[in-house]
């Protein structure tokens, strides 16, 4: 059922027909009245974006939550296409027999006759690898069940693509499904008063000419439509802004920044001589500090770009291995990423404690501001209320700054003065700095590689990609996702909103860069090497997403491995490359967008000396192999294959 309070048109036309579907709602179908989502019914056409078309949505059309605020269409009728990473969605009120949908185990199908969905690259006519799946999570309330259509890479920036729902997919009850009214009228070319139907009706010849050239013919179809996604520049512009503004206030060599130490203690911990925490400055992009007050919003200069306003203090957390007192070389310095919602301070948690002591490296953390501890607040605000987005996307992108920000003050201030011997002499060599990230950490941090100046070599360990994909396949996703669903009570408008809240994550998420990092590079910056380390099973970080990032930077699989991902290359040593484990628990893992039983898994790679033994030689020479000792590599079932537990 079209979830909309107005069910008559108040635009009419002499001699068209009119359509129930109100002028604002896609006439396509979809049940939600945007969807199906996202579609170039809401494109208009717009010379001076890169893409040549702008978004332009009615408040009218966007979700409303509980409380009856419905979602401001500004922030996304300034985007000059589509999220590339978010899923494609639709739905039909009669529910959809999903037995039949290619899953994420059989992505090669998508490309075959027997696929019942289709997805078109129409800058080159070819068929795009997907997977397709009904949302689990809706399965008692069928006519509110989304279907998704999820690309086994993120789609290219720029570039228009069709989509069709052949008449093999069938209604839940085995009976075909309803062919949506504006539809049926472009297949019987019958005029309508709809303007958004109209709107893109001159698109329709090549959308089927391009099905036809597949084999899809138009007495195949159920509905078809097209949409064009977002430039890279649009995606990229925040953080390429914010940090062009952020180095010229950093100074050269960090000379702008200053640290203060509030502890310097010796830990429990024999491995680990130091534990130092304090703050640092850092560029203040956020209108009010330490920006965390629930109308916090980005500043940005007349040009809409990010804009530093000054220096503020951001928090640290450091911890010196004892073997760095007793080395006559200078040891790297690593930086770390926290965990979900965590905070600087798991830098002395023991993932980071065992390679900090394996490797012979310091570690320095901050938070991942707008997805860290003291945000908290504010991501239940905007959960309860998409409207306030800007304080996880635009706080995002301070957090992004402050690891920029900590690397400089790292390698400079600290350097000479805090991380030195008794004799004054420096434990650290500010040429040798890398990034370690775990969870969150291992996520984001693809981010913060790609973009920082300086480091070159980033381990992101069950690094993933487009929370879209990765939320409802975490088992931590409830305590958050009750939230949204109390607000936004249909289950389409929950799955809905996950949708439209990507497509603000990408401008900080690996979405920006996980296309370019190790090729051609962000912006201004070199490419960088990327070491993905995940396991199979993880109940917090989901292997669907883990794979959709390694086949879009394009890495191989180190091998051995326990398996290869669907396009994804084998090789015994890569520059930047993926290393799977296996603890025994992939038969755990559900084909639906629900997460795995709560499991070990997420934690156990980091505990393993084999992972440390990587992630050295990596560092040191640039070269991952796969030192695990078992027949399929990282087979952590055979016993001693992955290393003693430290």
């Amino acid at each position: 059922m079209r979830r909309f309070l107005i069910t008559t048109l108040f635009v009419f036309g002499c001699g068209d027909t009119d359509l129930a579907t109100p002028s604002y709602c896609n006439p396509l179908g979809g049940g939600a009245c945007v969807m199906p989502w996202p579609s170039s019914v809401y494109e208009i056409d717009d010379t001076s974006s890169e893409t040549k078309v702008r978004l332009s949505i009615s408040a009218d059309a966007l979700p409303h939550n509980v409380d009856g605020d419905g979602l401001d269409p500004k922030v996304f009728n300034a985007m000059d296409g589509f999220s590339y990473a978010a899923p494609i969605m639709t739905s039909f009120a009669s529910g959809v027999d999903p037995s039949n949908l290619v899953n994420s185990r059989n992505i090669a199908a998508s490309l075959t006759p027997e696929s019942p969905t289709v997805l078109i690259d129409m800058s080159t006519g070819e068929l795009v690898p997907h997977f397709a799946e009904v949302d689990a999570n809706a399965e008692s309330t069928p006519e509110s069940q989304a279907l998704y259509i999820r690309p086994a890479k993120l789609l290219k920036p720029g570039t228009r693509y069709a989509v069709a729902i052949k008449n093999t997919l069938k209604a839940k009850n085995g009976s075909p499904l309803a062919i949506p009214e504006g539809f049926r009228a472009i297949i019987d070319h019958e005029d309508t008063s709809h303007p958004l139907l109209e709107r893109v009706r001159n698109r329709y010849p090549e959308i089927f000419t391009a099905l036809d050239k597949v084999g899809v013919r138009k007495t195949d179809l159920v509905v078809a439509w097209d949409f064009t996604t977002r430039s890279r520049t649009g995606v990229q512009s925040d953080l390429l802004w914010a940090r062009r503004s952020a180095m010229s206030l950093i100074g050269a060599d960090g000379a702008n920044l200053t640290y203060t130490v509030t502890s310097d203690m010796p830990t429990t911990d024999t491995r680990i001589a130091r534990r130092i925490d304090g703050t640092f400055t850092a560029p203040l992009f956020l209108d009010n500090d330490p920006g965390t007050a629930p109308n916090t919003t980005l500043v940005r200069d007349a040009e809409g770009h990010p804009k530093a306003s000054g220096l503020y203090s951001v928090p640290f957390t450091a911890i010196v291995p004892a073997c760095a007192l007793n080395t006559n070389v200078p040891v790297p310095i690593i930086m770390y990423g926290h965990g979900l919602m965590g905070a600087s301070n798991q830098v002395a948690s023991g993932g980071m404690r065992a390679a900090a002591a394996e490797i012979c490296a310091v570690g320095v953390g901050t938070d991942m501001r707008g997805m860290s501890e003291v945000d908290v607040p504010n991501v239940a605000l905007t959960l309860n209320d998409g409207n306030n987005g800007r304080l996880i996307f635009d706080v995002l992108v301070q957090g992004m700054m402050n690891h920029i920000a900590m690397v400089q003050v790292a390698r400079a201030a600290m350097a000479q003065t805090l991380f030195t011997k008794t004799n004054g002499a420096s434990l650290v060599d500010p040429s040798r700095v890398y990034y370690y990230g775990i969870s969150q950490g291992g996520i984001m941090g693809t981010t913060v590689c790609g973009i920082d100046p300086v480091i070159q070599r980033c381990v992101v360990q069950v690094g993933a990609i487009n929370y879209s994909i990765l939320l409802e396949r975490s088992a931590d996703w409830p305590q958050y996702g009750i939230i949204l669903a109390g607000g936004y009570e249909d289950p389409l408008l929950v799955a809905l909103m996950i949708n439209m809240m990507q497509s603000q994550w990408d401008r900080t998420e690996p979405v920006a860069v996980a296309d370019v990092i190790t090729g051609t590079g962000f912006p201004e910056t070199p490419p960088k090497q990327v070491f993905m380390q995940i396991g199979i099973a993880d109940d917090q970080v989901p292997n669907v997403g883990s794979e959709l990032q390694a086949r879009t930077m394009g890495v191989p699989v180190i091998t051995p491995t326990p398996y290869t991902p669907y396009g994804v290359a084998e090789a015994a040593s890569a520059q930047s490359g993926l290393v799977i484990y296996d603890f025994g628990l992939g038969g755990t893992i559900p084909l639906t967008n629900t997460p795995p039983p709560r499991n070990d898994v997420h934690s156990s790679l980091r505990n393993k000396q084999a992972t440390t033994d990587m992630m050295r030689h990596f560092y040191e020479t640039g070269e991952i192999i796969n030192m695990c000792t078992a027949p399929k590599g990282c087979d952590c079932t055979v016993a001693g294959a992955c290393g003693a537990a430290i």
